[in-house]
């Protein structure tokens, strides 16, 4: 059993007061029952929307709760340092703060899990008649069982993400996020390669943190776009952890970047007006990513 464990959550323009009133109740409870020490730790990233910052303010008044606001923006690789840093626990539990706990036995499982290495998951929420036509919902709902802990475990090492997991402080300290990752995207895909390779065992459970809102589809486009773009720049590293990037060089390869090239030039742009708008086609977002990863290949 964890002895005491730190909730660290990065946040960036989003309401997280939900999310850490749900931890403190939790961590209360099994405060009560097994003796764990705890604290939660929030870092703004320089939230370009104040108005987040200042709602967010509240949380500062709870007991075992420090809100952190950055005066600049570190970037996703740096902000989750610094969490480590500040952190008071050996046990870190990381969690984006903009997700939701809606397990009653969330903080037990991580308190009772075995393993330096633990993730939890994600589980897809929200209404199907309100989200019926959002590109991230769709392409989360249709990933969602490849993503369960059995699944997640045939491919440990390759199917880490930071979104919710537990790691010990010193593994943190020891390996630190690649701060060269300042934009979306595979910064926890190289971080999981990290702590493999230094002897590190990831283990996978069904702890999941719950996605109920989305991103509009043309953000989620220029997230995909930014994510596309950090996959090429850092693609030496990353080596082995993408099957975009593994049928990307493929290609590369066989000589078809041309080819690729061209599509992209040809489909891109009705690829995307499609993909951006209220009646996106699932079956051609991959598509895209595919096009587009090989437009910015160089």
């Amino acid at each position: 059993m964890r002895q005491a464990i730190s909730f660290v959550l990065p946040t960036y323009n989003c309401h997280c007061v939900q999310l850490v009133e749900t931890l403190c109740r939790q961590c209360r409870m099994v405060q009560a029952e097994y003796g764990i020490d705890y604290e939660i730790v929030v870092a703004d990233d320089c939230s370009t929307d104040q108005s987040y910052v200042r709602s967010n303010s509240v949380i500062e008044r709870w007991n075992n709760v420090r809100y952190l606001k950055l005066d600049h923006n570190l970037g996703r690789s740096a902000v989750r340092n610094l969490l480590a840093r500040e952190a008071r626990h050996e046990w870190l539990v990381f969690i984006d703060g903009d997700l939701a706990v809606d397990r009653p036995d969330f903080v037990e499982k991580y308190a009772l899990s075995e393993g330096d290495v633990v993730v939890g998951g994600t589980a897809i929420g929200g209404d199907a008649k309100l989200w019926h036509n959002n590109l991230r919902y769709l392409y989360e709902k249709r990933c969602e069982p490849a993503h369960s802990a059995q699944q997640r475990m045939r491919l440990a090492n390759r199917e880490f993400r930071t979104t919710n997991f537990l790691v010990s402080r010193s593994a943190v300290i020891a390996n630190p996020f690649d701060e060269a990752f300042r934009h979306y995207g595979y910064e926890d895909v190289l971080f999981g390669k990290q702590l493999t390779a230094s002897g590190h065992t990831i283990n996978h459970i069904d702890n999941p943190v719950l996605i109920d809102d989305y991103e509009s589809n043309p953000v989620y486009m220029d997230k995909t776009e930014e994510a596309c773009r950090t996959l090429i720049e850092f693609r030496q590293q990353l080596e082995g952890y993408s099957s975009l990037l593994a049928l990307s060089t493929s290609l590369v390869r066989w000589h078809l970047l041309p080819l690729g090239k061209l599509a992209y030039r040809i489909l891109g742009t009705p690829l995307r007006r499609n993909l951006s708008g209220t009646k996106p086609l699932l079956s051609l977002f991959n598509i895209y990513r595919l096009l587009y990863t090989l437009s910015v290949w160089a």
